[in-house]
């Protein structure tokens, strides 16, 4: 029993040396045990490569994605519940240095509730994977108009064809093109400015699209075809695929489909309002 006690306080020794946690007499007596000792060098060699690999099973957890959830609940969450605010009061404060293994448990414990976090924000009631897709006959519409905005929207300078300015002949242009009339939705309401408009083809058809920007400067689109395909029901339907957000749904005579980026909470809600006017 006191050569497994004389271990476990010389495993705790070796590791705050490690962690540089020692005062300068003690590192002297670590450092002369170590050179003369073959099992105290064996214990630090274990520790260390115990370190290495906690630090290196860290690093590589810093670079897993953050769960759409999380991103979403963070967008969406009051700001009252962003920021702690404790009234003013005198507080004592213990100095303390903290160490690799203190850092590494502390962040492993905050990811570990953020990502309890976004699974229990879940998914939207209407939300589609992409799999649900593969038997859809609008599939390929819906493939074109994603490609297309993950093409466009990272342009600047050439974000639209025709600008806000030439409102009039964005509807005479693109009513003459896809032979379906609409309105030009004002979204100023939801922090939306009207860039423009684009055409281009999806599914083997024309298609008409409107272009705004938010005050982030994320693009949202609305596109719109003649009918493709009868959908199963004609509730709006949330499709995810990978970073960007798509919102479809069914007029009498047209297709619809608004994108931006997964991450706003807010597209199929904008999709209801662009519905009752476009």
């Amino acid at each position: 029993m006191t050569d497994q006690i004389r271990q476990m306080s010389l495993d705790a020794r070796l590791s705050a040396l490690m962690d540089n946690e020692v005062s300068t007499q003690e590192k002297a007596a670590l450092s002369a045990l170590l050179a003369e000792d073959a099992q105290a060098r064996d214990t630090a060699e274990q520790l260390n490569r115990a370190n290495e690999h906690g630090r290196a099973a860290f690093d590589a957890m810093l670079k897993e994605p953050v769960s759409l959830g999380l991103v979403r609940g963070i967008k969406t969450a009051q700001e009252g519940r962003r920021a702690l605010r404790f009234p003013k009061q005198e507080i004592v404060r213990q100095k303390i240095r903290p160490t690799y293994r203190l850092v590494a448990s502390s962040c492993l414990i905050m990811f570990a509730m953020g990502a309890a976090a976004g699974y229990m924000l879940g998914a939207p009631s209407h939300m589609v994977t992409y799999a649900d897709m593969a038997g859809d006959p609008a599939k390929a519409w819906l493939d074109d108009v994603a490609s297309h905005y993950r093409l466009f929207s990272r342009q600047s300078r050439h974000l639209v064809e025709v600008p806000a300015a030439e409102s009039a002949h964005i509807v005479e242009w693109l009513m003459a093109t896809t032979g379906l009339s609409f309105r030009i939705p004002d979204l100023t309401s939801e922090h939306l400015t009207f860039q423009g408009a684009r055409l281009f083809s999806a599914g083997g058809r024309p298609v008409g699209q409107l272009i705004y920007q938010n005050r982030d400067g994320e693009v949202i689109s609305i596109a719109f075809t003649k009918f493709i395909a009868p959908m199963q029901d004609q509730d709006m339907r949330e499709i995810i695929r990978d970073d960007i957000g798509m919102v479809t749904w069914q007029g009498m005579q047209a297709s619809y489909v608004l994108t931006g980026p997964s991450s706003d909470a807010f597209l199929e809600s904008l999709a209801t309002k662009v519905a009752g006017i476009i």
